[in-house]
């Protein structure tokens, strides 16, 4: 780049007008291709893995991913979420979670994540694959879900 920058330099040498027009168009594509660049690293869709239950409807497991997918969007800065999907049924564990949550109903989602040089940020480590990173979240009298914990273990 800055070869190039020179050599357009040597061409417009005495013309210091031309000069600044060519650098500001340079900067301005410049800009242009940054900007599409990362609008379109943003706009990566996120897998939803489709597991079946017994326990919570089809509705009731999207909306529980919904709450995470905002979630991540709005606080997960430097984080790059791939695939967001239902546990499985467990409905001991559920019981559990609710109980110690004081909630009525208990739901665990898994994400797979990868994260950026910036993660260190919210506590986690940079530039790494996390798989099956768990989200616990609660309701009651069928009401939203809400996130109240997760991470491994």
């Amino acid at each position: 780049m800055k070869i190039f920058l020179g050599f357009l330099l040597e061409i417009n040498k005495g013309s210091g007008r031309k000069w600044i027009m060519v650098t500001k168009k340079l900067y301005k594509i410049i800009l242009c291709l940054l900007l599409i660049m990362c609008v379109g690293c943003q706009r990566k869709e996120v897998k939803v893995r489709t597991i079946y239950s017994d326990i919570y409807t089809e509705e009731e497991i999207q909306e529980a991913i919904d709450v995470i997918k905002k979630e991540f969007s709005k606080d997960w800065k430097g984080c790059t979420l791939k695939e967001i999907y239902y546990a499985g049924d467990d409905k001991a564990l559920f019981t559990s979670y609710a109980k110690q949550y004081q909630g009525e109903e208990a739901i665990v989602l898994k994400t797979n994540f990868h994260t950026n040089y910036f993660a260190w940020k919210i506590g986690l480590n940079s530039n790494c694959d996390y798989e099956d990173y768990q989200w616990i979240l609660i309701r009651n009298n069928n009401g939203k879900w809400k996130h109240v914990d997760g991470g491994y273990g």
